[in-house]
């Protein structure tokens, strides 16, 4: 075995066998292993084209430049949810007369009309009902006017995703429900939803 250069970047190498039959075939299969071991080599070299390891070629037209080449997971997972949004309610009590109960931020529909009884019972001595429940809202109470002056009338509730809204629509319940009545907004407040970090 021989080996030349012949050029400044190629190396010839030349084998001399004895041509028997058998140093024959392995001559063959030496120098086709040889080839494609070179061959290999030069379409690894070939195909990054000049672009470091974990990078390949992009551009054209005598413009190139690399790039990475992508991960096997394009796919982004959403974050996980920091914590969870709890209900929570407000009631509107009243004796049949003048005097109300309100609660509201409760965790729990009971506690919430629970408070506003008892508030309703402390105001007038009187056993009170539960006129209104909401939950996650804003609540309002209307009352009819006539002259600057609270007249007897039913008194209207509504509620809405905001004070704005129940107190516009308690308004007109409260006027369909008592004609001829100037009604008035008494009472308006929210049971907003609190987040609770886990």
């Amino acid at each position: 075995m021989r080996w030349t250069k012949s050029s400044e970047s190629s190396l010839v190498i030349q084998i001399d066998f004895p041509e028997s039959g058998l140093d024959k075939y392995m001559k063959n299969n030496f120098l086709v292993a040889v080839a494609l071991l070179m061959g290999a080599g030069s379409h690894n070299a070939h195909a990054e084209q000049g672009c470091p390891p974990g990078q390949y070629p992009i551009g054209g037209q005598g413009v190139a430049a690399c790039a990475p080449i992508p991960q096997d997971n394009p796919i982004q997972q959403a974050p996980r949810p920091s914590g969870k949004w709890l209900k929570t309610w407000g009631a509107i009590a009243s004796d049949g007369g003048d005097n109300l109960g309100v609660s509201k931020g409760k965790l729990k529909r009971t506690e919430a009309q629970e408070e506003a009884l008892e508030k309703c019972r402390s105001a007038s001595g009187k056993e009170c009902t539960i006129d209104f429940t909401y939950e996650n809202q804003c609540a309002s109470i209307a009352e009819p006017h006539l002259d600057e002056r609270a007249v007897t009338g039913m008194l209207a509730y509504a509620r809405g995703p905001s004070k704005e809204v129940a107190s516009s629509d308690v308004i007109s319940r409260c006027q369909k429900d008592n004609k001829g009545s100037e009604c008035r907004v008494i009472y308006t407040a929210c049971s907003e939803p609190i987040f609770k970090p886990y």
